[in-house]
């Protein structure tokens, strides 16, 4: 009786641990980070991009359209979480938003 407890117990605690730890498909975790994102644009900003704060809600990706050349090229920022566009192409505003989600992914597998 005492073996099949601790044969229990050890089931238990090994099926916790892999539910608590699962090992983390960089493709299915995109596509979860994807349906789990809300995307919110913002048309202009005041003052250099550079200065822009993003809004520190990771379930957001920010798009923020650009007015002038002076703010700075279409880029993502080095967290993932704002992509800045001026007058950028269909093709690269799918290419940054994809990168935005990349980054998102390395640090979600860096425990970040």
């Amino acid at each position: 009786m005492r073996r099949m407890t601790l044969l229990c117990l050890s089931l238990f605690s090994v099926s916790t641990l892999l539910a608590a730890e699962p090992t983390q498909d960089p493709a299915a975790l995109r596509v979860k980070l994807m349906e789990e994102t809300k995307l919110i644009a913002q048309m202009g900003i005041e003052g250099p991009s550079a200065d822009f704060k993003d809004d520190g809600d990771p379930k957001t990706l920010q798009v923020v359209f650009l007015d002038k050349r002076s703010d700075g090229p279409s880029r993502v920022s080095s967290d993932g979480e704002v992509v800045f566009l001026y007058k950028a192409s269909d093709e690269l505003q799918s290419e940054l938003i994809g990168k935005a989600f990349d980054v998102r992914v390395t640090r979600a597998l860096a425990g970040d």
